[in-house]
């Protein structure tokens, strides 16, 4: 049997010679495993090479972004350190405004562990952590908790500074603080004094502003207009008269009036004119006989005038 054979022909560059080779079967399976290997192999070489510069590119990517990393965890660190100390500021000036509302200061240990919420944590300890921008993370958010919890007592705590303001000053509204005639001078004190009428000692329950009729008398601290007296009789007791209850066992008793200019169960403000003054009643000239009362008995008015200093 003739061996089959075959034959590579292929001309010169310049076309003039005519070349050939021939090659049996044998030799040519053989020449393309070669060249077949051949070529795996440069491709395999380039795949080598090219993965190589590929994982070398992604490494100097991965550092690069990891510095940064680091850089801007530690930038947020040194933020973080800024709202801590701010934070201590706002805890001394919340310690400040408790003693001013008469609140007890809060305790350095409950500051300390804060209140409520969730509490940021890393499953493992720090040592856990062997490159610095994991340690650092878990740092921050660690400070970032506790910075957290204690906005969320700071609050609590400025909500409990208001409401005990806030009561402070509706107390301070429904004191009796001002004179109930602006700029009177007082003709007759609290205390003993020769009664007018029968010339003999008695004790005085209230004050006498000297005012001229039609003088306007004002409440001397927020209240409701408890009673409201316009009938009397002539030289008896208080004429028409005006009683307000400021709350807090205070009530206020503005006598001898030429007019009144309130209802019972009226809301009233301090400042707030109630009346105009008068001789009503028991009394000997125009003027307004003014009764402080705290749980029904009797006081001297002279003591709740914290305007007293300025006539």
């Amino acid at each position: 049997m003739v061996e089959e054979r075959f034959r590579l022909i292929y001309l010169s560059k310049d076309g003039t010679g005519i070349k050939q080779i021939s090659l049996t079967r044998n030799k040519l399976g053989l020449f393309l495993i070669c060249l077949t290997v051949l070529f795996g192999g440069i491709v395999a070489f380039s795949l080598g090479v090219f993965t190589k510069l590929y994982q070398n590119y992604q490494i100097v990517n991965l550092k690069n972004d990891k510095e940064y990393l680091q850089s801007e965890l530690l930038a947020q660190k040194e933020r973080v350190a800024i709202l801590s100390t701010q934070l201590g500021e706002i805890e001394t000036i919340s310690d400040e405004l408790r003693t001013a509302a008469n609140l007890e200061p809060i305790d350095s240990d409950v500051r300390q562990f804060g209140v409520g919420g969730p509490e940021y944590s890393s499953p493992f300890g720090l040592d856990y952590y062997s490159d610095d921008a994991s340690r650092t993370a878990v740092e921050n958010g660690l400070d970032l908790d506790r910075i957290e919890r204690a906005i969320l007592l700071e609050k609590s705590s400025m909500s409990e500074i208001k409401a005990k303001l806030d009561a402070q000053e509706e107390w301070r509204n429904h004191f009796p603080s001002i004179k109930p005639v602006l700029g009177a001078g007082i003709i007759s004190s609290f205390g003993y004094r020769i009664d007018p009428f029968t010339r003999k000692n008695a004790f005085h329950y209230g004050i006498d502003y000297l005012a001229m009729k039609g003088t306007t008398v004002l409440a001397t601290a927020d209240g409701v207009v408890k009673r409201v007296v316009n009938i009397y009789k002539p030289n008896v007791s208080y004429g028409k008269y005006v009683v307000i209850d400021h709350g807090n066992g205070y009530e206020t008793l503005y006598a001898h009036l030429s007019e009144i200019d309130v209802s019972q169960g009226q809301q009233v403000k301090r400042w707030d004119p109630i009346g105009k003054s008068g001789n009503t009643g028991r009394a000997e000239g125009y003027h307004l006989h003014y009764e402080v009362h705290l749980n029904g008995v009797e006081l001297d008015p002279a003591l709740y005038d914290l305007t007293a200093k300025s006539y």
